[in-house]
């Protein structure tokens, strides 16, 4: 198949070289603005990484033999496991995102080629506009795994499309898998794909599909349970308030919290856009049904719809991407069908959702140089200057690489400090209890806590950096234990004329 100039082939080489070299001039400027060190743009790809450390050494949290939960993804820590067991370290990220970007890249190029045949100008554009499109460039640099889960997710499509034409592929049966264990929100899609593929009279996956995925539920359910854990992640109940309620029986506030959760997301430019192309979808396959636009619009829309009720949008562009990518690889299959020159078509919605992420993109350096300035500096000085315990508000890169217990006062990396938060909000008690003879400073964000620091507690310094994706541009040091005041003063000391340009550290006398 040739675009004048372009094979089907060649748009997917096309398509991956660009945004492999994207994902390279971003990893050069944000070292180029670190002195030389690869920062990822959240905090959250460090957890995971403190997490797979001990997974190594036969426990499951962040701390020596404390049980914990921080991780939203069954897999993601222990695939980054053996790499860092290989001395990947903070590069194991990146390399399993890279080959997760990749992926999807791939796939989605390839579902386009068709639609560009003969429209060697239609196929310029849709490269670089795919990249956008699915925020392929800036989303690696996560450092999460929501790269290989959008790869999964554009494969489940795929292989529907392939079982409705004929033959189911032997892959299906692995991406179906694949997308719960990678990320929670793939369980929509997963059962909608077993539906579909019972309904195509593919059984046989189906039953191997549907055994796989209770195997792999009861499987999860047991180690959670062996490890005196809840079923979901605290990650998850801290941050999704329907997960939560449904998890506590508490029926009617799962209920408001899944429409307040849809409302929201409807209200976003991607969950718009999302939205009015489903709404497309919908009317081609009831105008005109057919066998594959079936078996790929009706799994789409369900996939959708759950997470408008229970899934979340932005956080850096990374929550809803995957649910971008199926929606443009589904228009990609159906929309050839129905109109012909359908190329030029498609280069709507890919330029529709690709605008939606430029901002990101082009805040990704300065992300990274924020937690550079700000979350790193924080590992530096817990490591390297006051090996003390220390309570903190976010976990990661303090956690990663720090053979110093860590006190997880958010919850993410705590259970009890997830179940006590719940249950009495974060107070002045609370924080005590937490922290008595446990932590001998934190280092927080004052508006996570307001009103609840222990006024005992004496607030020594306070580091100021910028701020893109974090809560706060201004992180306080507290000190807990009064014994050791001179020697964190003269830790402070010795630490301040090592910070980077754009971080600012005030000592404080306390009172």
């Amino acid at each position: 198949m040739t675009t004048r100039g372009f094979t089907a082939r060649g748009f997917q080489t096309y398509a991956l070289a660009l945004t492999l070299l994207g994902i390279v001039a971003l990893c050069l400027a944000i070292i180029a603005r670190t002195g030389g060190t690869l920062i990822y743009t959240l905090d959250d790809p460090y957890i995971h990484l403190a997490l797979a450390e001990e997974i190594l050494q036969g426990n499951y949290g962040i701390n020596p033999g404390e049980a914990a939960s921080p991780s939203s993804s069954m897999l993601y820590a222990l695939a980054l496991a053996p790499l860092l067991a290989l001395g990947l370290g903070t590069l194991a990220p990146l390399a399993l995102a890279v080959v997760g970007q990749g992926m999807a890249v791939w796939l989605m190029a390839g579902a386009l080629a068709p639609a560009l045949t003969g429209q060697r100008a239609a196929a310029l554009v849709a490269g670089p506009l795919l990249a956008l499109a699915i925020n392929a460039i800036g989303l690696p640099l996560t450092g999460m795994e929501h790269p290989l889960h959008v790869a999964v997710s554009v494969a489940v499509l795929l292989g529907l499309a392939r079982a409705a034409a004929g033959r189911a592929p032997g892959w299906l049966l692995l991406a179906i898998l694949l997308a719960p264990a990678l990320r929670f929100e793939g369980y929509a899609l997963a059962l909608a794909a077993i539906t579909a593929l019972a309904f195509l009279d593919h059984r046989r996956m189906a039953f191997l599909a549907l055994a796989g995925l209770t195997a792999l539920s009861i499987g999860y359910v047991l180690a959670m349970q062996a490890l005196g854990l809840p079923l979901l992640p605290s990650s998850v109940m801290v941050k999704s308030a329907a997960s939560a309620a449904a998890l506590d029986a508490d029926g009617r506030s799962a209920l408001v919290a899944v429409i307040v959760n849809a409302i929201r997301g409807a209200q976003t430019p991607q969950g718009a856009l999302m939205i009015g192309t489903g709404q497309v979808l919908l009317a081609l396959v009831v105008w005109r049904p057919d066998r594959v636009s079936r078996a790929v619009v009706w799994p789409l829309l369900a996939a959708l719809a759950a997470h408008f009720l229970v899934g979340r949008f932005g956080w850096f562009a990374r929550y809803e991407v995957y649910a971008v990518a199926m929606t443009l690889t589904a228009l990609a299959l159906i929309l050839p069908r129905h109109l012909p020159q359908a190329g030029s078509v498609l280069i709507l919605p890919l330029a529709a959702f690709g605008w939606t992420y430029l901002p990101t993109l082009e805040q990704t350096p300065a992300a990274a140089v924020s937690i550079y300035q700000q979350q790193y500096q924080m590992h530096r000085f817990a490591t390297g200057f006051f090996p003390y315990t220390v309570a903190v508000n976010d976990i990661g890169w303090v956690s990663y690489d720090n053979d110093i217990a860590v006190l997880d006062l958010w919850g993410l990396g705590s259970e009890e400090a997830r179940q006590l938060t719940a249950a009495e909000g974060r107070t002045v008690q609370t924080l005590r209890q937490l922290t008595e003879a446990r932590a001998a400073y934190a280092m927080v964000y004052d508006i996570a806590f307001e009103g609840a620091i222990p006024p005992e507690w004496c607030r020594i310094a306070t580091l100021t950096t910028s701020r893109v994706i974090a809560a706060s541009d201004t992180v306080s040091f507290y000190l807990i234990d009064r014994d050791l005041e001179p020697e964190m003063r003269a830790a402070l000391t010795e630490f301040a004329p090592t910070l980077p340009d754009g971080a600012d550290l005030s000592v404080h006398s306390c009172q």
